[in-house]
Formats: C-alpha cells, structure tokens, sequence
C-alpha cells in the first residue's frame, strides 16, 4: 500500500487583498465585485519577485525531514502550468540538487493541470512498489509560478496565488495509508481555456455527473462509501465551481473550501496545501476517510481516499 509519511506545503509571507491583486490585474469595479461577492475570493499570498524553484523548497524540506537522502530515489516535479515561460525545464533537476538528491532520478509530470498532484503520488507509488526496496522513498513535489496574466487570471473565473506542496512517499510504511485512486479524462475537452463557448458549456453540463462517478468509484476501491468520508478536500477554483459541479448540498457540506477566500487557487498545490490546513486546524478525525478530489482543466477528474492517523496530525472522535 502506498503511504504519505509527510505532507506539508509553503506560501509566502507576503498577503494580497482581492482589489489590490485585481489592480495589479487590470479588473473594472465589476470584476472585482464579481470575484468577491460571486466566486467567494477575499486574499491570497503572492509574491512577484520569487521565484519558483525558492517557493517550492521549503515544503520539499519540509516534507524530507531527517529522511536520509540516500533513501529517497525519485524526485517528482508536478505542475499545471505548461510551457518553459512559467516552468524552466530543468527545474526538477534543479530541485534534486538544492535538496542533496543528486543521485535520485528527477523528472516532471504535468498535463492533468490541477489534478496533477494526485497522478504524481501514484506515479510515485508504483516506481517505488517496482523497486522492492522497503527503505527506498519517492518526493513529490507540486507547485506553480504564474508569469503571463492569462495564466494569473484563468478564464475570468479564479485568480492564481503562490503556494506549494510537498509529499514523502512510500511504500508499506507508517505513514497514511493511499486506499484508493481514481481518475478519468475527457479527451475532446482537451482544449481547455481555448475551448469554444460551446464547448465550455457542455464539459460544464457533463461536469457533475463525471465527477460523481469518479468520487464514486474512488470510494468503492477503497471499501468505503461517500457517507464514511469525512471531508472531501478539493482544488480552489472558487466556490461557483463547486457549488455547480456538486449541486448536492449535503454532499458539498463536506467540501473543505475554507482555503478559496484566504489563499485563492494554488494551481497544482491547492489540494495538499488545503489537506494540511486542516491537519493544523486540528479537523481531521482519526481513522476516517478523507478523499482528495480535483478537476483539471481540460476536464480530467481525480479522487483519491487517504486515511489520516493521530500520529500525522488526525485527532480522535
């Protein structure tokens, strides 16, 4: 079984309020009101003079510890962004180095946007269960750095902020346990933010219902039902995105969108960072299922089923 040993994530210090971010942006009056009053948005952390591989190193540290590096032989580098404008290609390279990982093979995954996260711990899983190497870890590390206004302001929806993540994979070991994974692409919406008006309006028709079937099936693998889930943890688009593509309000009740008006949308990091806030927030309950659940634009749907421990920050009850 896969296991999480450590999940942590990093923003900066630095805080936004959604009128000066949309300055920044060149928002009307209308916008502005449309993103706080419609879409949920309040702040976010961004730091323009960072770069990205210094906003991803510290979750990355993080997420090492004490591990001896040794141990760790791949480095994952997951991304939604595409293109060298905004991800310098060797910049899982780079991160190997900076992190005395010289001697892990370092690679980046990214295509499946916003539900990267969950395909790069699965990647992770299965090069690691192909070792046989009961001591032998993989890192995975997902974050983005936004450089062109379309990609800081996607689609006129949401309005990227910094953030990243960080995981320790492992295979059999004492962290939380991965029960399950899910994920399916929609190819002829792969377009994405260059899809026809048309197009957007049937991949948001079809949205619901594939996403139900994606949760579904994650939470059968895992032996569970969507009652036993405790939270779902998703992306942060905005709130509109969730409350159209989960019209069930019980169900999105479990939705933990605290993060969409003090963060914003972190791109690949969203769904670790939000797992970690509510592990500081002391939310998670022992033993009980969580599902990490994104759509990638260009509608790919990922679910994943992990159960926290009261040794990884889950309390009883």
């Amino acid at each position: 079984m896969i296991t999480l040993e450590a999940v942590e994530s990093y923003v900066p210090e630095r805080t936004v309020g959604i009128e000066d971010r949309a300055a920044e942006l060149d928002l009307t009056p209308e916008q502005i009101h449309m993103f706080r009053r419609h879409f949920g948005l309040d702040r976010m952390r961004y730091d323009p003079a960072a770069e990205l591989i210094e906003q991803l190193l510290p979750a990355a540290e993080r997420a090492l510890g004490d591990t001896p590096r040794g141990d760790v032989r791949h480095l994952l580098f997951g991304h939604a962004l595409h293109g060298a404008g905004h991800v310098p290609p060797d910049t899982a390279r780079e991160l190997a180095r900076r992190l005395g990982l010289e001697h892990a093979t370092a690679f980046a995954l990214t295509q499946q946007n916003c539900a990267v996260s969950m395909s790069a711990l699965d990647v992770a899983g299965s090069l690691l269960e192909a070792g046989a190497d009961p001591s032998a870890r993989a890192l995975v590390v997902v974050g983005d750095k936004p450089r062109t206004r379309a990609a800081q302001l996607i689609m006129n929806t949401c309005i990227v902020a910094d953030g990243t993540a960080a995981a320790l994979v492992a295979v059999d070991g004492p962290g939380v346990p991965v029960r399950s994974f899910a994920t399916r692409t929609l190819g002829q919406f792969s377009d994405g933010m260059l899809s026809t008006p048309e197009t957007l309006r049937n991949a948001a028709e079809l949205r619901p219902t594939v996403l139900a079937e994606v949760m579904t099936e994650a939470a059968g693998r895992a032996g569970c039902s969507l009652d036993d889930v405790q939270w779902f943890i998703p992306s942060n688009p905005n709130l509109v995105f969730w409350r159209d593509a989960v019209p069930d309000e019980d169900l999105r009740a479990r939705f933990y969108l605290d993060n969409v008006p003090r963060l914003s949308h972190c791109l690949a990091a969203d769904v670790l960072a939000n797992y970690t806030s509510l592990r500081e927030e002391k939310r998670l309950r022992h033993d009980r299922p969580v599902m990490f659940v994104a759509i990638g634009v260009g509608m790919t749907f990922s679910a994943m089923v992990v159960t926290p421990g009261v040794e990884h920050g889950a309390v009883h009850g």
